[in-house]
């Protein structure tokens, strides 16, 4: 009994103190087990360190139009996500922030400008900027969509192409879906060298002229404007008949009349408010730039693209010391052939003062999105300004406004600088009728502005996701998902017959086959670095958006960002760039022309695309509508070793042979569709 009373006395006494030490510091376990939740919940909810998923990219807004941007975190326990006008600026009256989405209700002009997304986690944060621009879409003002024309046979007809926006569009047309070029056999453009006799004649102020009438031109014809801030359509009907069954003409009378004096009215009133915006927002620019230009002056001085006295520097390491300035050195991951080009310009004047011109000249800028440097914007310039700047004498006095591409270079990384100079080069070594021109530079004061030609239709890549149908688009993007998918524009356009995606090809070839013949590479061939003209021109050029809406097709591959799917082997392995990579990369433009812009391997993400090259085990398919002599050559271009590939020149003389019979085949067709007849 004793012993039985001394372990129950033990056990109590025990009890009693682990109750007490419970009670006496319940906050302290409490604190534990909160401690212990959140290092769980931060386990499980952190996958790396705090940043964006994807990353916010520039856009456009219509108009009074609903605008939504998306800015999504991954990383970190709870980050909060906010929005601001320019960097910590209160958003405007009608932009609202919640959970991360910059809404806009409904877009007005003063909407437009930077805006900043900013992530904080504790004592950590990071920051995105995007510049949204609010744009008019283009409007078709003639012909009204489902119009019915009626003309004699014999008589002359116009058929007049009017539209608006901003930036102004320009207009192509179609007859039944086709599109009319000088690529057709009766269709001529204005001062073209058949514009007397041709029949049907494109004129440069939107008209389609049919001289001479027939039956046969009893069709559907289509107006298609086109700019960068989007497409619109609209059909016409024409009805061809006899003399005596030729239908009555409607009056249009007095409502008529005053229906034509208020659109009329209306149009110059847009034309003098866009007019206005353009004369304030160049005053708000040259003001601008005025304070920026004083204040350099006054910190550091005028920085120029190329110095002088270079020689009387001390090398460093055999290089010349630059501060981050760009200047006129070998660069050890170009070609040998490139730095000869570089090597003789430099000898013949020692640095870029023939293509200097003052930002000043540079109007309406929208942003395009971010390239490699820093950047990049539409804009337009003044030619006839550029040529007096330049001491040439110009007979013509009235404005050359043409639409510019501007790739600005904000950054000092020694790699970055070098690829700038390289396409710097790139563009003022090489002159072609298919390769955008290069109409100066902007070094007067950081950032320093490479300014190239751009074109009225904008990108290749966006033409083509415009010529897809409803269905097309649709199977499109249930095949390969909706996360590799662009927006397809509001309005479609017609989809481009065989003879013009041939054409096209033959264009590109041309391009390429010169800068080869430079001893030069471009080394980013594709349908998003190809521009298109309402005259279904193809011109090469080099926005290379690695940073926005074609960020998809970049990847970052050891600090580089390249574009993975359209590189041959050697290149993303290697870093071996040559002709032969720029022929693979040909090939692979094609093959977007023939799919209306598919991301190539689209079903694959870029870890699978990365480790196949590295296999050998990437295979390129031939689209099912390309020519079986097109795919032939496409199938040698995209050899595996590069001495398999063929020569830029030899590419050139097989598309000419493909040309030349496609036209014959349609010719051949047509001769036989008349007998039939």
């Amino acid at each position: 009994m004793c012993l039985y009373r001394g372990v129950l006395f033990v056990f109590l006494l025990l009890t009693g103190f682990d109750a007490f030490a419970g009670a006496s510091d319940p906050a302290h376990h409490l604190a534990h087990k909160i401690h212990a939740h959140k290092s769980r919940r931060h386990r499980a909810a952190t996958d790396g360190e705090l940043h964006f998923e994807p990353a916010p990219y520039n856009k456009k807004l219509e108009l009074n139009g609903v605008g939504k941007i998306h800015c999504k975190v991954a990383g970190g326990v709870a980050p909060t996500v906010q929005w601001f006008l320019n960097d910590e600026d209160t958003l405007p009256e009608g932009v609202t922030s919640s959970n991360g989405t910059l809404l806009i209700a409904e877009a007005k002009r003063e909407h437009a400008g930077q805006y900043t997304c900013k992530a904080t986690d504790g004592d950590k944060s990071i920051t995105a900027k995007i510049t949204v621009d609010v744009v008019v879409a283009p409007r078709v003002l003639e012909p009204s969509n489902g119009q019915q024309i009626h003309v004699r046979i014999g008589d002359n007809i116009s058929l007049n192409c009017r539209a608006i926006g901003d930036p102004p569009p320009t207009v192509h047309w179609d007859r039944n879906r086709t599109i009319l070029s000088s690529q057709n056999e009766d269709v001529e453009v204005e001062n073209g060298t058949n514009a007397s006799t041709a029949r049907i004649l494109l004129l440069t102020n939107g008209t389609l002229l049919i001289r001479n009438v027939t039956e046969q031109d009893s069709y559907r014809y289509g107006c298609t404007a086109g700019s960068a801030a989007g497409l619109a359509r609209a059909e016409l009907e024409l009805l061809v008949h006899t003399e005596n069954d030729l239908p009555p003409q409607e009056s249009t009378g007095v409502a008529g009349k005053a229906v034509l004096v208020s659109i009329s009215v209306a149009g110059a009133y847009m034309v003098l408010v866009l007019a206005l915006m353009v004369y304030c927002r160049r005053r708000r620019l040259k003001r601008r730039q005025r304070g920026e230009k004083e204040e350099l002056e006054m910190v550091e001085g005028r920085e120029k693209l190329v110095e002088e006295g270079d020689d009387k520097k001390v090398p460093q390491n055999g290089v010349p010391a630059h501060n981050g300035r760009l200047l006129q050195e070998r660069d050890s991951g170009a070609d040998d052939s490139e730095v000869s080009c570089m090597s003789r310009m430099s000898k013949k004047s020692g640095r870029y003062d023939q293509l200097s011109i003052p930002k000043s000249l540079i109007s309406e800028q929208i942003i395009l999105g971010r390239g490699e440097f820093g950047d990049v914007w539409l804009a337009k310039i003044d030619l006839l300004q550029v040529k007096k700047l330049r001491n040439k004498d110009e007979s013509d006095t009235e404005a050359k406004i043409r639409p510019i591409l501007v790739k600005a270079l904000s950054t000092k990384d020694e790699t970055q600088l070098a690829e700038f100079r390289r396409q710097l080069e790139l563009f003022r070594c090489v002159r072609h009728e298919n390769i955008s021109r290069i109409f100066g530079l902007c070094n007067e004061s950081e950032p320093h502005y490479m300014v190239l030609e751009h074109t009225d239709w904008g990108d290749l890549k966006t033409f083509l996701i415009a010529t897809r149908s409803d269905e097309e688009n649709a199977e499109y993007i249930a095949r390969v998902g909706s996360s590799h998918a662009l927006p397809k524009p509001a309005h479609a356009v017609p989809p481009l017959g065989h003879l013009h995606r041939v054409v096209l090809g033959q264009q590109l070839a041309s391009a390429a086959s010169k800068i080869a013949s430079k001893r030069m590479t471009h080394r980013d061939i594709s349908a998003r670095n190809c521009l298109i003209t309402s005259q279904l021109q193809l011109k090469l050029s080099f926005p290379a958006l690695s940073r926005g809406p074609h960020s998809q097709e970049y990847y970052k591959l050891h600090d580089q960002v390249i574009p993975l799917r359209w590189l041959p082997p050697e290149s993303v392995l290697e870093g071996d760039y040559s002709s032969k990579s720029d022929v693979y990369m040909f090939a692979a433009t094609i093959w977007e022309i023939y799919t209306k812009a598919e991301l190539p391997f689209a079903k694959l993400n870029d870890n699978s695309v990365l480790e196949r090259i590295k296999s050998g085990s990437l295979e390129w398919p031939v689209a099912d509508s390309v020519p079986e002599k097109l795919g032939a050559l496409l199938k040698r271009c995209w050899s595996k070793l590069p001495t398999d590939r063929p020569q830029f020149t030899d590419i050139c003389e097989e598309m000419t042979h493909i040309v030349q019979q496609i036209t014959a085949e349609n010719e051949s067709q047509h001769s036989k569709s008349d007998l039939n007849e």
